[in-house]
């Protein structure tokens, strides 16, 4: 499992567009949460799939969409996973 990590300037616009692109690339989301912090919105995203590669296909066409100020990607490490597995540099 992988997590996305948004910072969105517009949430709904972002929202939307993740979700749908999450969608056309086959990947199933186990929970998706977002909330207002600091001026900015925050989107977490959990993707139910263990091939990195399409997460990281997935985070380079989110990183284009308008309104998304940052973003991170990270292995969910509440499984036992070797050390340093648990973060993709973007």
């Amino acid at each position: 499992m992988f997590v996305l990590e948004l910072h969105a300037s517009d949430v709904h616009d972002v929202l939307g567009r993740l979700l749908d692109r999450t969608r056309v690339a086959g990947l199933r989301l186990s929970a998706v949460s977002a909330w207002a912090e600091a001026g900015e919105y925050r989107i977490r995203a959990a993707i139910d799939t263990a091939d990195r590669d399409v997460v990281r296909k997935l985070a380079d066409r989110v990183e284009t969409i308008a309104g998304v100020v940052a973003l991170a990607v990270r292995r969910d490490c509440s499984l036992a996973a070797p050390a340093g597995a648990c973060t993709i540099q973007n």
